[in-house]
């Protein structure tokens, strides 16, 4: 998710080592100030905010400009004798407007190639514009230190004008509009309620609703309570002040106790609280909060359908463009471009004719945060015919950052429920008290009408319900809702990462059977990608109905994709997610389906560059019957990219008797991508064998050396080159060159995840290569794996897994090691590898005892040594039960064990297995299919 405003940044949360991580990380743990979010670009690189002694944020903001580099030096001013004093930081004139306009004050934090920071004022009167671009000094003895925190307060107070309702939060409004009332009350509901340590005898409708709002719902209670005396007297006063707040003729009571029921998880009267909206103003707020409850569902032609049905009304001016940034949201969703842009652009217009309506600047805040997102996905606002100039519009505002306080505040506020939250797990009336506060937050954000900060308190309410899971709460969370609300709101990275999570520890076909209830054709903007996902994600396991729906549903969709990106304003690479989606689903679908799939691929045009990897990996799948020679010559002869090509001519070789001249001039010439087996290095000559391992020898030398002088990752061609080097290893141990191996694997060249293959190529080959080259790599591995200590992934077991075969002498040391630094996961790798009797135990135990991981892997250990005729009946109940109860992952790992496993499987097992197809994926579930009809 996108970096929250207000947010104190946590050293865990910093990522490289940039300038701007760097004086970040400065104000935030020097000065104790908040780093607020850059959702917007206004040209300056951090926005911070100065927080008082008592830890509350002043709402004065001070903007900083960072630059890193010797670059930033090369300007020096000297005095008489030569010495440096300072350096000139020249910038442009649109810069200089821009920082020196008199709203928000400005510093610039030069810092060397040291991390000494430097920093100075931008101020019209330090500004030299002697030379063609403006310039500053910034001095060399201004370094900044804790000691000019003051200096720099002060400085941005200076420039900070206060709005003229700042303090009202402890007063109150006085003389408020009968027709503006609920409006601040849903919107601004800090300036309405009143303070929860101020005694009210007369509560005011409006004053109710903002307290809830708000989420003071205490000090309404302690209102309702007035004169009670025993703990049950407090419950029917309570119940009974409820009630006549219902029935009281003034229909913000009404909401008040419609939604203090709500959020008590009682939602009944709300229905009924729209229906009796009556006056203008009633039905505005009615049509807002239905359309907050709707996009809940992900019910946005409802929402919408809710706005425009008060639109006809005779409405006041800001509660109309207070509809129009609904409707523009709704429409922006179902993808009804030209519409969403005149509605917001609409509402904007309205807001500025009434400056001093402070919902007025909220609402055209968040609708000007609308426009910019619709310049972005689809260009500018201005080619519509619509003349709205975002930047100018803040910029003119009498208020121009009043919805990014209003929302800070929120954030700030959302940020600690979260936080709170994540820390409460089993105080049930704490965990209540937020969980009201989360909905309020939402709801807020809903009213006004505001996306980003709507999506990112579900957001931050998902990853605090999912947290509940994480600490094996699953009674108190359904999994499924939780899934629900990272696919309306969160990043596709997110929500991949929790539906995998999700999808390896369900016990039962609760996500599948949510999955089959997502239609395609029901995506909007925010769910479109997420759709997607998760059809990526769980493709392998859905029916085969469901999985031949969203195939077809692809390949009509490939044919359209203009026509889809419309709909949903994909912002995504349409065709690139199709291919992935379709390979997902490949497996799990009818034959008739997949023919369908292998003929549209087959009638494609010459497919792209940038498709070539993904179209590569779906016709992976598709069976030989495809790959005849018919087939073959229309692909061969459409010019498919690269990869793509190759692809096409090695299955041809696969079948073509004229290939094998042609394969070793390729070998000859430098082309050792087509050294795609062992079987091919044993075809190769000695001097054959020399020259792949000389090529690899120079990538490798050249990969070290330039991620030594820059940093940089190089990935290109590694696969092939690393792959033809270990075939020609395995086949001609001798005549390759394993130091480069030994140099490559233990340097930072390559990416960690990118070495998982060549550990498993030792896993699998190394117990026949000669001693000496046994030990070498053992040793290489023994320094590897210190390397990786702090990862707990699949690298570091596959390594210790590698040693563990490479010698045999040590491979109980290792498993000692391992168990003594907690590493079950590696020693179930071992165990699964290597099983023994005197492992039963310890398997037993760890699948009992171990968090989620280390039971899937405990699981798959514990079948090789059933395979095995190891632990008699303790392991044999164990196993049978997991196949019956243990979640998908376990049951992987189970069908992964039996599938590895060479000899013929026991006929006590047989029977459990073929009822294990059933509950794991199509991919899986073949290959065990071929296991047991052997």
């Amino acid at each position: 998710m996108p970096g929250t405003f207000g947010v104190r940044i946590s050293p865990e949360a910093r990522r490289g080592e940039g300038g701007e991580n760097q004086v970040k990380a400065f104000f935030s743990d020097t000065f104790q100030w908040c780093i607020m979010s850059k959702d917007i670009d206004f040209g300056t690189d951090l926005w911070v905010m100065p927080v008082g002694d008592e830890g509350i944020p002043s709402f004065v903001v001070l903007g900083v400009q960072v630059k890193k580099g010797a670059s930033y030096f090369r300007h020096p001013k000297k005095d008489e004798q030569g010495n440096v004093i300072g350096w000139w930081f020249g910038f442009d004139a649109n810069h200089e407007a821009s920082w020196t306009n008199g709203r928000i004050a400005h510093v610039v934090v030069l810092i060397s190639n040291e991390g000494t920071m430097y920093w100075s004022k931008i101020e019209s009167s330090q500004i030299d514009r002697s030379s063609r671009k403006p310039k500053i000094l910034v001095y060399k003895d201004h370094v900044l230190e804790k000691t000019d925190e003051e200096e720099i307060y002060e400085f941005a107070c200076s420039t900070y004008e206060k709005s003229a309702f700042n303090g009202v939060v402890w007063n109150g409004l006085k003389n408020i509009k009968n027709q503006d009332r609920i409006r601040l009350a849903m919107l601004a509901p800090r300036v309405i309620a009143p303070h929860v340590n101020k005694h009210i005898d007369n509560l005011k409708g409006h004053e109710a609703l903002a307290s809830l709002l708000y989420g003071n719902e205490y000090g309404l209670e302690w209102y309702w309570r007035a004169g009670s005396g025993s703990m049950a007297d407090v419950a029917m006063q309570k119940g009974k002040r409820k009630d006549e707040a219902w029935a009281s003729s003034d229909w913000c009571w009404k909401a008040a106790a419609a939604f203090y029921d709500y959020f008590d998880g009682q939602g009944g009267r709300l229905d009924e609280l729209f229906s009796v909206a009556k006056s203008p103003e009633e039905q505005a707020a009615s049509a807002v909060m239905q359309f907050a409850f709707d996009i809940d569902d992900n019910d946005w032609s409802a929402a919408l359908q809710h706005i425009e049905a008060v639109m006809t009304y005779d409405l006041y001016p800001v509660d109309k463009a207070w509809l129009l940034v609904h409707e523009s949201w709704a429409m922006f969703e179902l993808g009804r471009k030209d519409e969403a842009i005149s509605a917001g652009s609409n509402a904007v217009s309205l807001c500025l004719q009434n400056p001093d309506d402070i919902t007025a600047n909220g609402i055209c805040g968040a609708a000007m945060r609308l426009l910019w997102q619709y310049d972005w996905i689809w260009g500018n606002v201005k080619s519509s015919g619509k003349q709205v100039d975002v930047a100018e519009v803040i910029q003119s505002s009498d208020n121009p950052i009043f919805w990014w306080l209003e929302l800070g505040e929120r954030s700030i506020a959302g940020n600690a429920v979260s936080n709170r939250w994540l820390h409460s797990i089993g105080e049930a009336e704490k965990t209540h008290s937020l969980r009201r506060r989360f909905i309020s937050l939402i709801l807020q954000t809903a009213f006004l009408g505001d996306r980003d900060a709507w999506k990112r308190y579900c957001c931050l309410q998902a990853e605090n319900a999912y947290a509940q899971i994480e600490d094996d709460n699953e009674g108190r969370t359904d999994i499924v809702n939780v899934l629900e609300m990272f696919r309306r709101c969160s990043s596709k990275d997110d929500y991949r990462k929790v539906l995998w999570s999700a999808i390896q520890r369900a016990s039962d076909s609760r996500i599948v059977e949510y999955a089959e209830t997502v239609s395609l054709n029901e995506s909007t903007h925010s769910t479109a990608l997420n759709d997607l996902t998760l059809f990526q994600c769980i493709g392998d396991y859905l029916s085969a109905d469901k999985a031949d729906e969203v195939c077809l549903w692809c390949l009509t969709t490939m044919a359209s994709v203009r026509e889809y990106a419309r709909k949903v304003s994909a912002t995504f690479n349409i065709p690139i997610e199709l291919l992935e989606t379709l390979k997902a689903c490949y497996r799990a679908a009818n034959r008739d389906v997949q023919e369908k799939i292998e003929q549209w691929f087959l009638e494609l045009p010459c497919v792209e560059e940038s498709y070539a990897s993904r179209a590569q990996n779906l016709t992976i799948l598709f069976p030989e019957s495809f790959w005849g020679d018919d087939n073959l010559a229309i692909l061969l002869q459409r010019c498919d990219a690269g990869s793509l090509q190759q692809w096409y001519e090695y299955k041809q070789s696969s079948h073509d008797e004229e290939s094998e001249a042609q394969w070793r001039v390729k070998v000859k010439s430098g082309q050792v991508d087509v050294i795609k087996s062992v079987d091919d290095a044993q075809k190769l000559s000695e001097d054959e064998i020399r020259r792949v391992s000389d090529c690899f020898s120079a990538y490798c030398a050249e990969a070290i050396a330039s991620y030594e002088q820059s940093g940089v990752i190089a990935v290109h061609g590694v696969d092939h080159m690393l792959s033809a080097f270990l075939f020609c290893g395995y086949a001609h141990p001798e005549l390759v060159d394993w130091d480069s191996f030994v140099k490559l694997m233990l340097s930072n060249a390559e990416a960690l995840q990118d070495k998982r293959w060549p550990l498993k190529f030792l896993i699998h080959f190394s117990n026949e290569l000669p001693d000496g080259i046994r030990e070498e790599l053992f040793s290489m591995l023994s320094c590897f794996v210190k390397s990786c200590e702090d990862k707990a992934n699949i690298v570091y077991w596959l390594a210790y897994e590698a040693m563990a075969l490479l010698c045999e002498d040590e491979r109980q040391n290792i498993i000692d090691y391992l168990i003594s630094n907690k590493r079950y996961n590696a020693v179930a790798r071992i165990v699964q590898r290597f099983p023994a009797e005197r492992y039963v135990q310890l398997m037993v135990t760890m699948l009992k005892m171990g968090p989620a991981g280390m039971c899937d892997t405990a699981a798959g250990a514990l079948t090789k040594l059933e395979l095995c005729n190891f632990g008699g009946v303790i392991v044999t109940e164990t196993v049978e039960d997991i196949m019956a109860n243990g979640t998908l992952a376990q049951k992987e790992w189970i069908a992964e064990a039996v599938i590895e496993f060479t000899e013929e499987i026991p006929a006590r097992m047989r029977e459990r297995l073929i009822a294990l197809e059933d509950s794991i994926g199509s991919s899986m579930k073949k290959a065990l299919k071929e296991k047991l009809d052997v």
